[in-house]
């Protein structure tokens, strides 16, 4: 298994390259938001052009008669655990800039937002709800699914015939809300927006075998733990060779887990606060795209086609 991982990330990491080149031409239109992986937001991503692309060609005789969408959660909040690693992370680099000072070392290289920064969710003793930003991703997919298929919503609205199923995660349910609000919307009687009721139903996290089945595979589970070492093993070399980048840039003592935890705060800074200047700043457009290359390797090791119990729960 480890073999065959590391033959597919050679082969991935040749496509990472590829575009590293054609982002160190044009640095300036380098954009790192729709390099997120998957924190990369809907109305972000949605537009980028693709011409390895090709839309099905529908014959004219033919009209479409079901829909089935199977859709994420929209922009979230960092979870507990996240939240944790930020409020570390706050203090890990006072202790960075600390010592530089007390080594005498030159603070010119030192971006000024790294002394007395703290976490924006200090305090905070939830996390992983749904943002208003997540609300209205699915709201707008919710609008543009009826706009795309506008036959399929001409009949009156029965829970029977437009069956809306989230997990019972707060933030799948809060965005199978907002997609039906999104779907459904002029089409009734409720308030100023002419809303209507519609049911959301859910199954127990315990036994849903539909749309959270890893939850219930212990053979999942026992796969997704035997896989860590081969993803760190793979992502290593990577999160290596930016550690050493950025401690000759910038004169601080980071370390492997540092650039981890800066790259997480990269990403929801960009994604959820529109902020580009702290801590994505940090990276060089090449480097952005290892990371985001990194990450979707560790998807696509435990969560995707790659490995036959992923596609056989699919």
């Amino acid at each position: 298994m480890l073999k065959n991982s590391i033959n597919i990330a050679l082969l991935l990491l040749l496509q990472v390259l590829l575009a590293i080149a054609i982002h160190t031409s044009a640095d300036e239109s380098f954009n790192v938001r729709q390099h997120l992986s998957t924190v990369s937001r809907y109305d972000i991503v949605k537009d980028i052009s693709d011409n390895s692309f090709v839309p099905s060609q529908i014959p004219d005789q033919c009209t479409p008669i079901h829909l089935n969408l199977v859709a994420r959660h929209g922009t979230r909040a960092p979870t507990k655990k996240r939240i944790r690693e930020l409020e570390a992370l706050a203090g890990r680099l006072e202790v960075l800039v600390r010592d530089a000072k007390e080594q005498k070392q030159s603070l010119d290289k030192i971006p000024a937002w790294l002394t007395g920064w703290s976490s924006p969710w200090k305090g905070k003793h939830t996390g992983g709800e749904l943002i208003p930003e997540g609300e209205e991703e699915l709201y707008q997919l919710g609008i543009r699914v009826r706009e795309q298929f506008p036959d399929l919503f001409s009949d009156e609205y029965h829970p029977d015939i437009y069956s809306i199923k989230a997990t019972q995660v707060p933030r799948a349910s809060a965005s199978a809300v907002a997609f039906g609000m999104g779907l459904f919307s002029g089409k009734g009687k409720l308030g100023p927006g002419a809303h209507r009721a519609f049911a959301v139903t859910s199954e127990s996290r315990a036994s849903d075998i539909v749309l959270r089945f890893h939850d219930c595979c212990q053979s999942y589970k026992d796969f997704r733990k035997s896989q860590k070492p081969t993803v760190e093993k793979l992502k290593g070399p990577i999160l290596d060779e930016i550690t050493h980048a950025l401690v000759r840039q910038y004169g601080l003592n980071f370390t492997k887990l540092d650039v981890s935890s800066l790259w997480f705060l990269c990403k929801q800074e960009a994604s959820l606060l529109n902020i580009t200047n702290q801590a994505c700043s940090l990276f060089r457009p090449s480097e952005v795209s290892l990371l985001e290359w990194a990450d979707d390797l560790e998807s696509f090791i435990l969560k995707g086609y790659g490995n036959s119990l992923n596609y056989r729960m699919g």
